[in-house]
């Protein structure tokens, strides 16, 4: 059965309503709350704020929540150019972003301490988790997943690489070229402090052009802070193509203490590809499948597009998927219910990074067993000719 046969399906029968709710995974090593200082710095550096940090759920997930009543096309928070940050060209990996940042700090000390009240503002070291340092390899033993892993290692160890003077993709942007350019400090950084830089770049930046019209990854105060949400995100972020300051807009009415959030990446829907680049899971309604497991879906974001020829198939390509998610499930070493025991369990010495992604693997099995359950029911009424040969089998790629 073609694959575009197979998503038609899945998009029709799984995912024909909206997505109504949106539900970030509280998270379990929860970052600090910025002080006074971040909004005092913005105020002087000539920025407009119309929100603050804090919980926006009863779990005390924190985000941001508007300060006044907004209507659709306000300006939430604008940011003048002078108090963000070009950490260097959109393509590189967060190892070389990382090597550039640090540069920067180190050969202009003024400009760094100028930015102190933004740098207090961002996770401190060993609270975040990305694929630029996932080098535990219990950890990726976790996600029950051979290629999930494996994506994980080759960027883990691609950091460790461009830190040890191995590869890059840019000649002075190794790290020990910071060494070679004698810049003050350099050689006390350790390789814990590079990590946590180079996932810091990679997913506290955002991609804008500058004035050459070069994509650049931009460190944005305080925008870094406000959380991913899909189809019910309230707000849309540009930039001033004049000079060069960044706006939050109202893209609907944003009441006084809702939650003001952005949709970063339409993939950070998928839990596989935020789980893996950001380290955060979503409980969405209806359910959404990761990519991984759309025909020819992967972390880069790219699946299988559905074509009109997979209606005269309907109960055909129904069965198949069916037989497919079973045999998939059936493969995993341990089943959802296990899972979820697993973190339940009081008594468990599981580190944060364990918990979340034994959540992620659980809600993974939770999303294909509902999907199973809904393509049962369409196929009761669905359209039938001659029905394919079903094929069960999985791709080594796929678990």
């Amino acid at each position: 059965m073609s694959d575009k046969i197979l998503l038609g399906i899945l998009l029709s029968s799984i995912f024909g309503l909206p997505c109504l709710l949106a539900k970030v995974t509280v998270p379990i090593n929860e970052h600090s709350t910025p002080s006074s200082d971040l909004y005092e710095w913005l105020n002087a550096m000539g920025a407009t704020v119309h929100l603050t940090v804090g919980p926006v759920n009863d779990g005390g997930l924190r985000g941001t929540v508007a300060t006044k009543d907004l209507a659709s096309g306000d300006l939430v928070l604008q940011i003048p150019n002078s108090a963000t940050i070009d950490v260097g060209d959109h393509t590189l990996p967060g190892a070389e972003l990382a090597v550039e940042l640090f540069r920067r700090q180190l050969s202009d000390p003024q400009w760094n301490a100028s930015f102190e009240p933004y740098w207090k503002s961002l996770p401190e070291l060993g609270t975040l988790m990305s694929k630029e340092v996932w080098d535990n390899a219990e950890h990726r033993a976790l996600l029950q997943n051979a290629y999930m892993a494996s994506y994980a290692e080759v960027n883990a160890n691609w950091t460790r690489d461009v830190w040890g003077g191995n590869a890059t993709l840019e000649p002075h942007q190794m790290f020990p070229q910071l060494l070679k350019e004698k810049l003050p400090g350099a050689d006390k950084i350790t390789y814990e402090e590079f990590k946590h830089i180079a996932s810091l770049t990679a997913t506290y930046s955002f991609v804008f052009p500058n004035k050459e019209g070069q994509y650049m990854r931009v460190m944005l105060p305080l925008f870094d802070l406000i959380n991913h949400k899909g189809e019910g995100a309230n707000t849309y972020v540009g930039k001033d193509a004049t000079t060069g300051s960044y706006h939050l807009i109202a893209s609907k009415n944003i009441k006084k203490g809702e939650e003001v959030s952005h949709c970063y990446n339409w993939d950070n829907e998928r839990n596989d590809y935020s789980l893996i680049n950001y380290f955060f899971i979503q409980t969405l309604t209806p359910p959404r499948l990761c990519a991984l497991d759309l025909p020819n879906g992967s972390l880069d974001g790219g699946f299988t597009e559905p074509d009109d020829r997979y209606l005269p198939h309907e109960k055909g390509a129904i069965q198949e998927l069916i037989a497919k998610f079973e045999a998939r499930l059936r493969k995993f070493p341990t089943t959802e219910g296990e899972d979820e025991k697993i973190l339940a369990d009081k008594g468990s010495k599981l580190d944060w990074v364990s918990r979340r992604v034994i959540d992620f693997r659980r809600e993974r099995k939770r999303v294909l067993r509902l999907t199973i359950e809904r393509l049962k029911e369409r196929e009761k009424t669905a359209y039938s000719l001659p029905a394919p040969a079903v094929k069960a089998g999985i791709a080594k790629e796929e678990l």
